[in-house]
């Protein structure tokens, strides 16, 4: 593969997000892709595997020009340590931490903070703006991808989304608990692990469930011990 490297990526394009790639990076495979996708993976979610092969990448080199790994791997770089990244040039590097910044992007000296539960404190106050925990929790994305709401949009997007965001459909609710879920796979976990459901619907296909059986059946309809 290494002799055909250049020519197979010359387009640009990243083959795990489709974007424009002005940086790669690249691991022992030798699979070029974007360095926001590799820092959403090895920074954000903590895999070190190659997006494409899935093969664990011990370091990965973030550079301008799709070169063999092994060719790569001859210098020494500037070093993320924690996260095993080497950088080209300070100009990269510089690149990569500006993914990593907690910005407020409506001021307009826009500030940076140390961490991210700094700028919600930020957003809150200065702003009256706030995040969804939910998806703060939930979604491995960059905090500049995040998005702040007035205490209505916040409600509006816990119940039904966001108007522009079709994907979207809100946050359900446990009624028992009065508590929302990230989405519909994580309340039926909820249900399963912390809330009563009759085995004998569910069998057919009936998926109810309950608070309390003893608040669901009359004390004479209990099920007799044998």
């Amino acid at each position: 593969m290494s002799s055909n490297l250049s020519s197979e990526y010359s387009e640009n394009t990243c083959v795990v997000c489709f974007k424009d790639v002005t940086i790669y990076s690249i691991g022992d495979c030798d699979h070029p892709v974007c360095y926001d996708c590799s820092t959403r993976m090895r920074v954000l979610c903590r895999q070190n595997e190659c997006p494409i092969c899935r093969q664990d990448l011990p370091k990965v080199i973030f550079t301008k020009e799709v070169r063999p790994f092994r060719d790569l791997n001859n210098y020494t770089y500037l070093m993320d340590k924690k996260f095993k990244i080497c950088f080209e040039s300070a100009a990269i590097q510089t690149a990569y931490n500006k993914l990593l910044e907690h910005i407020c992007l409506l001021c307009s000296s826009r500030p940076a903070f140390r961490t991210f539960q700094n700028l919600k404190d930020h957003m809150k106050k200065e702003h009256e703006l706030q995040y969804c925990n939910l998806c703060v929790d939930n979604l491995k994305i960059f905090t500049g991808e995040r998005r702040c709401y007035t205490r209505a949009q916040l409600a509006l997007h816990k119940r039904k989304g966001d108007p522009e965001d079709r994907s979207h459909r809100g946050h359900p609710l446990c009624e028992f608990c009065d508590e929302r879920y990230m989405d519909t796979d994580e309340l039926y976990r909820h249900l399963r692990r912390d809330h009563l459901f009759c085995h004998f619907c569910d069998a057919d296909g009936f998926h109810r469930y309950y608070r309390s059986l003893l608040k669901q059946f009359p004390a004479s309809a209990r099920i007799p011990t044998l």
